[in-house]
């Protein structure tokens, strides 16, 4: 029997030590992924659909530009047949060189393919509702209705030179039979470019979410996008589901912004595609984090601390076991370490801290002192923030040492 050494393997990097039983050829038998999974940001489209988030046309450049610096690989920049200056901005962010794609949203009719072409987009991403629910109660069309207009529009789309998606609204909840037939006569023959399977409700597991792309892989002979939204906390793992079984490009906003429970986050995702699976997504992390933070802070919305990957508070610590730990090795208590995003770790004192948290600070404060003040201090520590219920700030550990006549501000 060999053993496997557990010190060596795509699961361990300097920065990261994720589980090995990801890589195990058991677990990744059968799966073909693509070379390299693409992202196509959503953030300035769907995101702002989030309820009152609103970008001007200079914070849309300012955020379009972060995500190309970043190398997210496609960036969804507006619905231009919302606003004017909603196609003033898009036509700013496509005409201004990034090195992403930019594409846009259009419904299936000619005026809005005008509308991308003149505002200079990449590509036109072409939505069709095709689920029973949407099409009986809310559109009142016929399925062969839906074939014939995406048939139309997408051959127009692509007359004025864009590529194209055809981005079905509410796929999870489609008949299956339609779903076929609709792709099988569109995309050959309006030379579709992209088919986005799309997940709008937010309402599929991650079984239900890889069998249907599965079907539409086997149906089509181009490249499947896929759309999941975070109704039931799903959108990300139904979008890896998704690369587990034929896809190669994931729709996502930043930090799931977008309406009701937002969508898969983009954050998330590179994080998991490039450390859990090993696909090299080409991110910058350190330039992907300044954009996440300068979007929160344009957006006004408030995130908990704790939020995957980019919370505030996902490298603090308190309680004094995994303190001790982290100080000997990060990666005994931590997935990935904060230097991929250029940040780094930050211990607090409280109720729940220990000897190392205390030490921790000394040494940052260049004090020594003696075992038996050490743990001193850690029952003062510990008893001040039982009282205060609360943590204790820096300026009074600070008061604290003076009393043990170990600190001064002199």
């Amino acid at each position: 029997m060999n053993l496997l050494n557990l010190e060596q393997g795509p699961w361990k990097t300097n920065r990261s030590w994720v589980s090995h039983f990801n890589f195990l050829p058991e677990v990744r038998s059968g799966i073909s992924f693509p070379k390299q999974v693409t992202l196509h940001d959503s953030t300035l489209r769907d995101g702002e659909q989030a309820p009152a988030v609103v970008f001007s046309k200079e914070d849309k450049l300012e955020i379009a530009r972060g995500l190309s610096k970043a190398g997210i690989h496609y960036i969804e920049a507006a619905f231009p047949a919302v606003s004017r200056e909603d196609q003033a901005a898009l036509e700013r962010i496509a005409g201004d060189g990034l090195q992403a794609k930019i594409t846009c949203l259009c419904r299936a009719m000619e005026k809005d393919i005008d509308l991308a072409a003149n505002c200079g987009v990449w590509g036109a991403i072409i939505e069709v509702p095709v689920s029973y629910v949407r099409l009986k109660y809310q559109f009142g069309w016929k399925e062969e209705e839906v074939i014939e207009k995406a048939l139309r529009v997408a051959s127009y789309a692509k007359e004025k030179g864009l590529s194209t998606y055809l981005f079905m609204i509410d796929s999870t909840r489609a008949r299956e039979e339609f779903l076929q037939k609709l792709l099988t006569t569109v995309v050959p023959k309006a030379r579709v470019d992209r088919v986005s399977v799309v997940d709008t409700a937010g309402c599929v597991n991650t079984g239900g979410m890889g069998y249907l792309v599965r079907k539409v892989s086997q149906w089509v002979d181009v490249p499947i996008e896929v759309h999941c939204h975070n109704d039931f906390g799903l959108g990300v793992a139904n979008s890896l589901a998704s690369i587990e079984n034929g896809a190669e490009s994931i729709s996502c906003t930043v930090s799931s912004f977008g309406q009701r429970a937002g969508n898969a986050a983009t954050e998330e995702l590179a994080m998991a595609l490039q450390y859990l699976y090993g696909l090299e997504t080409g991110l910058d992390f350190e330039a992907l984090y300044e954009v996440v933070q300068r979007i929160h802070t344009i957006s006004g919305w408030k995130f908990p601390p704790n939020k995957p990957v980019v919370g505030e508070k996902v490298f603090t610590w308190e309680a004094g076991i995994p303190v001790a730990a982290l100080v000997k090795n990060p990666h005994t208590v931590e997935p990935f370490q904060p230097e991929i995003f250029a940040r780094s770790h930050d211990i607090e004192l409280g109720k729940k801290c220990g000897r190392a948290n205390i030490l921790w600070w000394l040494d940052k404060l260049n004090v020594s002192a003696d075992e038996d003040t050490v743990k001193e201090l850690v029952n003062e520590v510990k008893n001040e923030a039982s009282r205060l219920k609360r943590l204790i700030t820096i300026k009074e550990f600070k008061s604290l040492l003076e009393k043990f006549d170990l600190y001064s501000n002199s």
